[in-house]
């Protein structure tokens, strides 16, 4: 009977702290801006957009977490997220290796439901839309290193950022990469 009057009494009790069923105040620094939707493209700090001069650039941050084995962009993988930029739009991707121990690349890729654990070869998708030495592991962009590549995202579609170095893409280091010829711009988190 103990044991009941104990169990009762720490459901009232937790009853109680829920504020009985009224939603809880939101938090003092709660932001002054919504944010954005699911679905709706949001503009992260690491993407900037000039559409008078149609270009867009990104800061794409290898290994910015240790989530995935160091093997994302930007802390997002296996397919999550997305990059979204105009038609015809000037894009400059900066890849940045944060990643303690391994190099890693960056190109625009076919977006696939799966990918081969090495790639036989890379072209990608726009001229100019690959890192240098993509799949390997010794002279891709290595720890501490930083590459630019610009191209121009002339066909529009729905594409991938791919690491080819080998396994990478193959454990889900790829985010969705979209061209819009509606113009959007921005990313899905």
């Amino acid at each position: 009977m103990v044991r009941t009057s104990a169990l009762t009494a720490a459901i009232l009790v937790g009853l109680a702290a829920c504020g009985n069923g009224e939603p809880p105040p939101p938090p003092a620094d709660a932001p002054d801006q919504p944010a954005a939707a699911p679905g709706e493209l949001s503009m992260p700090a690491w993407m900037d957009v000039d559409h008078d001069a149609e270009t867009v650039s990104i800061h794409l941050v290898a290994g910015e977490t240790s989530a995935n084995n160091y093997w994302n962009f930007n802390g997002i993988y296996g397919g999550d997220g997305q990059v979204t930029v105009p038609v015809g739009y000037e894009v400059t991707i900066t890849l940045t290796n944060e990643d303690p121990a391994m190099g890693h690349s960056v190109g625009v890729g076919a977006l696939e439901a799966s990918y081969p654990n090495q790639f036989a070869e890379v072209v990608p998708i726009f001229d100019g839309a690959v890192t240098s030495n993509p799949r390997s592991m010794t002279e891709s962009t290595l720890p501490g290193e930083e590459e630019s590549i610009t191209f121009v995202a002339d066909q529009a579609g729905d594409f991938a950022l791919i690491c080819y170095v080998t396994g990478h893409a193959a454990t889900g280091m790829w985010i969705p990469f979209t061209v819009s010829a509606e113009g959007e711009v921005g990313a899905h988190m």
